[in-house]
This record gives C-alpha cells, sequence and structure tokens, in this order.
C-alpha cells in the first residue's frame, strides 16, 4: 500500500475548469471518501490519481512516483501510453459499471490482465484468482459468466479483478449506483473488509453511512474546490460550511 499525494490541480474540459487547485494528501493504509454533488469534479480527481486524465496543472504522486509525467532535465515530460499503462496497473480502479468480459466467467475475467502481462505462472495466477474470489464471497461463482451474476456479484468481481493487481491504492468511483438498493450492502462489505485489512482507498460515494462509519477523513467537494477536509464525525456532526449543511440535508 501506498500514500498519495495530490498538489494544486487544475483541470479544464473545454472552456470549463473541473478542478480548481485541488490539494489532498492521503496517508498509506488510509480510507478517504470523496462527498459532494454531482458535477463538483470528484470523478475527475479519480481519473487524475490514476493518470486516465492528465491535469492541466499541479500533479499527483503515489508512493513518491510521479503519476502520468516523469522528470528529465529538469523539466516535466508525459510518460509513453506503454509506461503509463503500466504505472496504472499499481493503481486498481473500481467503476460505476461493472466493465467485465461478457464472454469471460469470473475467473477468467481476473486472469486476463496478469496472464497478458506475464507476471507469474498460470498456475500460481489461477490459485490467486480463486483465493480473491473467495475473499469477495464468491468462492461458488468461479466459472459463472457476467450474465449469470447479480449486480453486486459482478461489482465484486470488478473488485477482485482489481486486487489481482496487487494495488498499492484502490479507487472507487460510486461503486454502487448502478446496483438495486438490495444489492448494495453486499459491496460496501467488501470494501470494508478492504479498509479493515488496511488498503489505501480513495472512494467517490453517496453512501452516508459507510463514509461515517469505514472512513478516516471525509473530503467535501464543490464545484472544483475542496470545501471541507475533516473527520467523519466532525463533518457529520458539525460541517463548518454552509455548502456542506445543504448537501447533508438533502443527502
Amino acid at each position: 500500500m501506498s500514500s498519495a499525494n495530490i498538489v494544486n490541480i487544475h483541470k479544464h474540459f473545454g472552456g470549463t475548469e473541473i478542478l480548481k487547485g485541488i490539494n489532498l494528501n492521503v496517508a498509506q493504509g488510509e480510507v478517504v471518501c470523496l462527498l459532494g454533488p454531482s458535477g463538483s469534479g470528484k470523478s475527475t480527481l479519480l481519473r487524475c490519481i490514476n493518470g486516465l486524465v492528465m491535469p492541466d496543472q499541479g500533479h499527483v504522486s503515489v508512493g513518491g512516483e510521479l503519476i502520468g509525467r516523469s522528470v528529465r532535465k529538469g523539466k516535466l515530460h508525459d510518460l509513453s501510453g506503454r509506461e503509463a499503462s503500466k504505472q496504472r496497473e499499481r493503481i486498481g480502479m473500481v467503476f460505476q459499471q461493472f466493465n467485465l468480459f461478457p464472454h469471460l466467467s469470473s475467473l477468467d475475467n481476473l486472469l486476463l490482465g496478469p496472464l497478458t502481462l506475464k507476471r507469474q505462472k498460470p498456475a500460481a495466477l489461477k490459485k490467486r484468482a480463486v483465493e480473491l474470489l473467495g475473499k469477495v464471497g464468491l468462492a461458488d461463482r468461479v466459472n459463472a459468466f457476467p450474465a449469470q451474476l447479480s449486480g453486486g456479484q459482478q461489482q465484486r468481481v470488478a473488485i477482485a479483478r482489481a486486487l489481482m493487481m496487487d494495488p498499492r491504492l484502490m479507487l472507487f468511483d460510486e461503486p454502487t449506483s448502478a446496483l438495486d438498493p438490495e444489492l448494495v450492502g453486499e459491496v460496501l462489505d467488501t470494501m470494508r473488509t478492504l479498509a479493515q485489512e488496511g488498503m489505501t482507498m480513495v472512494v467517490v460515494t453517496h453512501e452516508m453511512n459507510f463514509a461515517r462509519q469505514v472512513a478516516d477523513r471525509v473530503v467535501f467537494m464543490a464545484d472544483g474546490k475542496v470545501v471541507e477536509d475533516s473527520s467523519p464525525l466532525s463533518f457529520f456532526e458539525n460541517p463548518k460550511s454552509e455548502r456542506a449543511r445543504s448537501f447533508l440535508r438533502i443527502a
């Protein structure tokens, strides 16, 4: 597991500034929940952290390593596509949509990336994949295809797939928003287990109880800025800004 440092991140899309100078530190083993209204820049910030989106200004580092860029002769240079892809392997990302390959079983969805990268012998990778599917409560669904799984089960396969790459940091972008309400709990329980095991996590979520119970810190964003950064107890019991108080009234 690794720490993450976000320094003065700005990002524009077209003529709109989405992120307006974000500064955030995530300690190793810490769980940080990003809360805020839609359009506040939370998902864009996650994509900057793992290098899917490059900031216009500022930088991100994970475990002391610059993301998406390197320093040569005192200047920042963008990494090549291959270098950036290799870097992203070490940062797990779980999206709203499960993005599983429909023609592959749960097991083969987990194996595809590591086998392509030839990280270990196939037998060792298969053993690891089966262990991870058991870890997320799917030991009996190893050979099931996505169409045979509920949404909650598919999302847990997606989490296990991210864990197959031994990530230093896990990012979750509203991982329960596409699920029926009765399936949300099983995914959140899996995330709680990861948090208890010391995984460094940044989670964009609208699940207020999860943030209250699991987060070490709550970061509230609005209009592309960090408005509050505090403990869950402080944020939920005594938010400092009217913007946060208004958000909590309707959350």
